[in-house]
């Protein structure tokens, strides 16, 4: 691994941490967000005070952080480890991007929950599956009117669709690579959903429509 690749995803972290949430909701309002709602560090929460079209800006913002840098990568090529093809150095930066975000060290190591930048990245390294896991998570909140549903569901179909749609290359060449980061990215979306949960078998989380 050269000095560049360190950068990459050093720089990538320090840009996932970047909370678009929380800095838009203090400029736009002056609350704190952590004492809002969930007190996560994302779009949804953030949309509890601004409303939609504020939500919708700031999933923008953080799918960018995460699709951007993964993007430039993918079309150049570049490989972590030099002559060694079976680990692109997009993965590990996408990885370096949705930990940024769910751990940011600009706050404490406590941000989001990682669905809308691990989109960016998987729009990035796994556009196909991307597509299919957008329409599992429209379908999904269009029944339960729950995000937290249709980004669990959206989840948990990363590594199936990836199985399903190179077949014999999922694990081929640098398909290994792409399906170990699907299946990370898969664990940590539903790990970080824990408490949403808990309140849907409680019948405590909110549906899109009602107030929580």
């Amino acid at each position: 691994m050269n000095t560049a690749a360190i950068l990459w995803i050093l720089g990538s972290y320090a840009l996932g941490s970047v909370s678009f949430a929380h800095l838009i909701v203090r400029a736009k309002t002056g609350q704190n967000l952590r004492a809002v709602g969930s007190g996560n560090l994302g779009a949804t929460n953030a949309g509890r005070i601004l409303g939609r079209n504020w939500a919708l800006f700031i999933y923008v913002l953080d799918f960018a952080k995460g699709f951007a840098p993964a993007f430039v990568l993918e079309q150049a090529g570049t490989a972590l480890f030099e002559g060694e093809a079976w680990m692109p150095l997009s993965v590990p930066v996408a990885v370096a991007a949705l930990l940024g975000h769910c751990f940011p060290i600009w706050h404490g190591f406590r941000g989001g929950k990682g669905a809308a930048t691990g989109s960016g990245t998987v729009a990035a390294i796994a556009p196909l599956v991307f597509g299919c896991a957008m329409a599992i998570f429209a379908l999904a909140v269009l029944v339960s009117r729950m995000i937290s549903v249709g980004s669990m569901l959206a989840g948990l179909s990363l590594p199936v669709t990836w199985l399903i749609l190179e077949r014999r290359h999922a694990i081929d060449g640098d398909g290994g690579a792409r399906l170990a980061f699907l299946l990370v990215l898969m664990a940590l979306i539903l790990c970080m959903h824990r408490k949403n949960v808990e309140r849907i078998v409680r019948g405590e989380e909110p549906r899109l429509g009602r107030k929580s």
